[in-house]
């Protein structure tokens, strides 16, 4: 297949072939080559020279753009939720969440660029103080696998309606997902340059950054990774950066048991934990209340329905993206048993395909362990502490800062979590995992660079230029020390 989407048109690249294989059956489902450095120098070329028009357009007709996208995408709903689940093994109804999630994006992306982006006009006499704000330029945008289509767009959306051309580089697991959402955005017509895309790996993405007409940078995946494109980047480059997490839920004396259960495996077994936002630590009062829960949970888990998102039986988690995945996790899992750790449900391999696992569930309480690395899995460490100031500290112990809850119907302790969380997203009694469209998405630490996505991302899609304006010279005074 074509790998390349450069001035409108689709070309073959000329770098090293790969291949994508679907998780599910490890059949081959896409089979392209990386981009060159000529290749990525051309697609940014491309954005670079379509920028300005697309700019003098106006809003307006930006945005006429990207709601004709938005309706071709909900023409084409099932092929493209479709190809979500074949290529990265989501259940289809996660798969259909994604695509309603970008066609949901839209409106909170006007909004937000109408309401943060507007001109700001303060008078003073007979001047005027104006702040506007501009396109940055050409943006960069690296997505992940494990929301391939939702995640680039929320940023291509942001980015377009400001201004600004792009040149997408999607992940090397995701290249058909990326390949699909792109032909929607040929449909929309956009003039040519405005949208181009290149397949590749971090060789690509270090050839694209380094070309100085790139002003924007915007990263979702892991920490590592974002250290290494936040190093690459100038100080003439804006970098954003969505990195990872190590997602605590603290559950404190809720009345419902249940409840509280589902909550937890919904954060920690959604999308078999290949979210930066899933529940990777529980941290529970050692008192009745937290063996209870405990055990619920260990009891709901054994019913979560593993399989391919096509089984007759609608399973709750599909499988990893990758078999070295699963092998990370059984690692892990090994790792902290021989520290100490108690297992209270064990993760295995499973036998309809490489890429499957069970969830795990281990007690780490007490246990002294260094964990290098976030593990995307289905994969829940327990903590049990005495009191609620120890579950504060435990929860703010992780080098993470993305996605918190708490559960508990106490409002004051709500607001004590609320105000010493350090952490970007914050939830009471819902997972760890979602969020609006109009609300802020991004944390601190380790998981990012204070740069929120979600509603915030027309932020770090433009730049202000502020202006003194007197509409004649009629009125300038001589000033002090000239004698005129």
């Amino acid at each position: 297949m074509k790998s390349l989407f450069i001035d409108n048109a689709w070309q073959n690249a000329n770098g090293e072939q790969f291949v994508s294989k679907s998780p599910n059956n490890n059949e081959v489902v896409f089979t392209g080559n990386f981009a060159t450095k000529n290749n990525c120098n051309k697609a940014v070329a491309a954005a670079k020279s379509a920028q300005q028009k697309w700019f003098e357009l106006g809003v307006d007709t930006r945005i006429e753009y990207i709601r004709k996208f938005v309706e071709i995408v909900k023409e084409n709903k099932e092929e493209l939720s479709r190809t979500i689940s074949v290529e990265v093994g989501k259940p289809k109804w996660e798969s259909d969440g994604e695509i309603n999630s970008i066609i949901g994006k839209v409106e909170p992306c006007i909004d937000a660029y109408k309401t943060r982006c507007s001109d700001i006009v303060i008078e003073k006499g007979t001047a005027k103080g104006i702040t506007r704000f501009r396109p940055l330029g050409v943006m960069l945008i690296i997505g992940p696998y494990n929301y391939p289509m939702h995640m680039t767009n929320g940023q291509i959306m942001a980015g377009l309606i400001a201004g600004n051309t792009i040149v997408l580089k999607p992940s090397d697991k995701a290249p058909l997902c990326a390949t699909k959402i792109m032909e929607c955005w040929q449909k929309a017509g956009l003039p040519d340059g405005v949208i181009n895309m290149v397949q590749g790996n971090g060789e690509t993405v270090k050839n694209i950054i380094e070309n100085r007409d790139v002003n924007g940078v915007y990263f979702t995946g892991s920490y590592k990774v974002g250290q290494i494109i936040s190093n690459l980047c100038s100080t003439n480059q804006l970098c954003a950066l969505e990195m990872g997490g190590d997602g605590p839920i603290v559950a404190w004396d809720s009345k419902d048991v249940r409840g509280a259960a589902i909550t937890v495996v919904q954060g920690a077994f959604g999308t078999a934990g290949q979210k930066c936002v899933s529940t990777r630590k529980l941290i529970v009062p050692d008192n009745k209340f937290g063996k209870d829960l405990i055990k619920e949970i260990v009891k709901v888990s054994k019913k979560v329905i593993v399989g391919k998102f096509d089984d007759n039986e609608t399973p709750f988690m599909g499988p990893l993206r990758t078999p070295q995945m699963v092998e990370n996790a059984l690692k892990m899992q090994k790792y902290l048993l021989s520290k100490g750790g108690v297992s209270l449900l064990k993760a295995e391999k499973l036998s309809f395909g490489e890429c499957f696992i069970s969830p795990c569930i281990i007690d780490v309480t007490g246990v002294k362990y260094t964990l290098k690395d976030e593990v995307f899995a289905p994969f829940l460490r327990v903590i049990r502490v005495k009191n609620f100031d120890d579950a504060l500290k435990e929860a703010n112990a992780s080098e993470y800062g993305l996605a918190t809850s708490i559960l508990t119907e106490d409002k004051e302790l709500y607001n004590k979590y609320l105000n010493n969380a350090k952490f970007g997203l914050v939830n009471w009694n819902k997972p760890t995992v979602g969020s609006s469209a109009w609300a802020g998405f991004g944390g601190i630490k380790n998981s990012g660079n204070f740069r929120p996505s979600g509603y915030l991302a027309s932020d770090f899609c433009s730049y202000a230029i502020a202006s003194a304006e007197v509409e004649n010279l009629s009125n300038v005074t001589t000033p002090k020390g000239i004698k005129y």
